[in-house]
């Protein structure tokens, strides 16, 4: 069984939803989960904040740039920060890692892209969520050490109780 996966999700799935529903399972029978995904807010609109699967603490990543900036919000400090944090999860000894998204800013070979290598390297297996349009890119940066998923919670926890065993 792959150590590393993703679900490969259409526009409209609310991945971060489908990732905490399998995280909270696996966490609720001892497994050790942790990483982020991201959050929403009181209108159900999702923000640029993560949300902490260890101990649900939410950490904003976006920087206030006034209201006339075009330019990307994404506060790379705090995106450090975090990475940090949760390497200090991988290394601690975790069953299961799940980052929110393997998107533009991984691709590009920033934002979390440090952490799928760590985790691989430590043998913490991890899942993600990658947008349909971004499958080839996923495919390339895994190089055949990944698995593809459908948006399928019955079959995402299958994989992840596979790999968390």
């Amino acid at each position: 069984m792959a150590r590393l996966a993703a679900i490969l999700y259409p526009p409209g799935t609310d991945i971060d939803a489908l990732l905490g529903s399998v995280a909270r399972p696996l966490a609720a029978a001892g497994a050790r989960v942790g990483g982020v995904v991201q959050a929403r807010d009181a209108e159900g609109c999702q923000g640029m904040a993560v949300v902490d699967l260890r101990d649900g603490h939410a950490r904003s990543i976006a920087q206030n740039l006034g209201p006339l900036s075009t330019s990307c919000k994404l506060d790379t400090a705090a995106m450090a920060d975090i990475a940090g944090d949760l390497e200090r999860q991988i290394d601690a000894g975790l069953d299961l890692l799940i980052l929110s998204r393997f998107g533009k800013t991984e691709i590009e070979g920033n934002g979390f892209r440090s952490l799928f290598g760590r985790a691989l390297l430590s043998g913490t297996p991890l899942l993600t969520g990658v947008r349909a349009e971004n499958a080839a890119a996923w495919a390339a940066f895994h190089g055949g050490l990944g698995t593809d998923l459908p948006p399928d919670e019955a079959q995402v926890l299958v994989w992840a109780s596979g790999a968390v065993r």
